[in-house]
């Protein structure tokens, strides 16, 4: 199984009024993280299909590091489901916690655009 991790940190500008990571950010990190995994899977070009389910649980705030690990979890002929999973980590203390969680269905994709076939393992 193909895996990808991505690390960001949270800026002020990332946030809503109340300090915490907009949703549309979030989601922007962690389909960039499932496009590495399923990129490294394909060997080549993918595009997101769909995103099957994000369940944010935690809120994630300014000054927090924040880690994506995605892991192609399931494939077919030209697509693949990769979950991601997202920790938040407080800079001062180390801890960390699971925050939010999304399915994400990626296609591989030749140079017309069109979906191709995965290539064996």
């Amino acid at each position: 199984m193909s895996e990808a991790r991505s690390l960001e940190v949270v800026f002020p500008g990332d946030t809503n009024h109340l300090g915490s990571l907009f949703g549309g950010t979030l989601m922007a990190w962690m389909d960039r993280a499932a496009y590495f995994a399923a990129s490294r899977r394909a060997r080549g070009a993918v595009v997101t299909r769909k995103v099957d389910e994000l369940e944010f649980r935690v809120p994630i705030h300014v000054g927090d590091f924040v880690e994506m690990v995605a892991r192609v979890e399931s494939e077919g002929r030209t697509s693949m489901r990769v979950v991601v999973e997202v920790h938040r980590e407080d800079p001062a203390d180390g801890t960390r916690e699971l925050c939010t969680t999304g399915h994400f269905v990626m296609v591989a994709v030749g140079d017309d655009g069109l979906p191709i076939q995965l290539p064996a393992t």
